[in-house]
């Protein structure tokens, strides 16, 4: 069978999945998206072949040279397995390739959501002039992606970027979902503001979050907002945010000698955090490593495609290893 020199991505979200047909260049053809059900392993799993179902019924062109999946929660990429997720209740591992591949006669690749970003950064994106840089996402959770001599860093067992479970001594009481205390993802992240907001709010009854929260409302850009009007909870969320941020990320600078920081996710849109965050960096990292560090920028890719071209990106990896 004949086929189009384009591969198709997939990005596997907690309320959708994206589909779309991307060429090397990252142009995305054609797009979709589908409706996730992440009640049981089960649903989640026919969720996504029901999207690729739908993606490949209305495909009229050549078929395309492989399918790549950015998940989350941990993977094996070698052996082309999601093996465990918790806001999808993934709990059994998943082969990829046999379950999906093998359905459309395809080569499949996966691997998480914030690798497969990164990757789309460092072809498609910001970091494609750097050969050794930092990704950081900051949405609902944070977590980072390393590239060192032009190559994603995954570590020995795929763990390689859990940013969010860095210690930092900023509120080292905060609870984390992960069983210990003081990791930088409750602090600093927009799940962790909304979360430790209404965490405090009891000892600050006059502070405006509470109607924002019953107005739901409450999220980092509205707690950013209301720092700058000198609220006292606002200030002490958002103050611990960018010094817990800051300094992981000086830490991360001394030990990785990086070109460059490409921030993406959510909590960075509005432009409040990323100036606050960069001179924690600049006055708390070494000064040789500060020294190769050309700037902290916003990810170049569209937030609302950077899923799916970093899903993209895992496919034509596949697809280049074999040629």
């Amino acid at each position: 069978m004949t086929k189009a020199d384009v591969v198709v991505g997939v990005d596997v979200g907690g309320t959708k999945i994206a589909v779309g047909a991307v060429t090397r260049a990252g142009e995305i053809l054609r797009s979709e998206r589908y409706p996730m059900d992440r009640s049981t392993q089960h649903t989640s799993l026919a969720s996504i072949q029901a999207a690729l179902d739908g993606f490949m019924a209305e495909w009229s062109a050549p078929a395309p040279l492989a399918l790549g999946f950015g998940v989350v929660g941990r993977t094996d990429p070698a052996a082309g397995v999601w093996v465990r997720a918790m806001n999808i209740p993934i709990s059994a591992p998943v082969d990829m390739t046999a379950r999906f591949g093998a359905r459309y006669g395809l080569r499949a690749a996966v691997d998480n959501d914030v690798h497969a970003a990164t990757l789309a950064e460092l072809y498609w994106g910001a970091g494609r002039n750097a050969d050794d840089f930092v990704y950081l996402n900051v949405g609902t959770g944070t977590a980072a992606g390393l590239v060192t001599n032009g190559r994603l860093v995954r570590g020995a067992g795929n763990h390689a970027g859990e940013f969010g479970h860095s210690f930092t001594g900023i509120a080292p009481d905060v609870a984390c979902p992960c069983g210990r205390r003081g990791c930088l993802e409750p602090v600093a992240s927009g799940g962790g503001l909304i979360e430790r907001a209404r965490e405090l709010l009891p000892a600050y009854p006059r502070s405006p979050l509470a109607a924002a929260d019953a107005a739901a409302q409450l999220n980092a850009h509205t707690i950013f907002v209301h720092a700058d009007a000198g609220d006292p909870l606002a200030v002490r969320l958002a103050n611990d945010m960018v010094s817990a941020l800051g300094i992981a990320l000086a830490n991360l600078v001394n030990l990785l000698d990086p070109q460059t920081i490409v921030v993406g996710g959510g909590v960075w849109a509005d432009g409040w955090l990323l100036p606050r965050v960069w001179h924690i960096v600049q006055t708390t990292a070494l000064a040789g490593a500060l020294s190769d560090l050309q700037g902290m920028v916003p990810s170049s890719l569209n937030p609302d495609h950077v899923g799916l071209l970093g899903a993209a990106t895992l496919a034509w990896d596949l697809v280049n290893e074999r040629q």
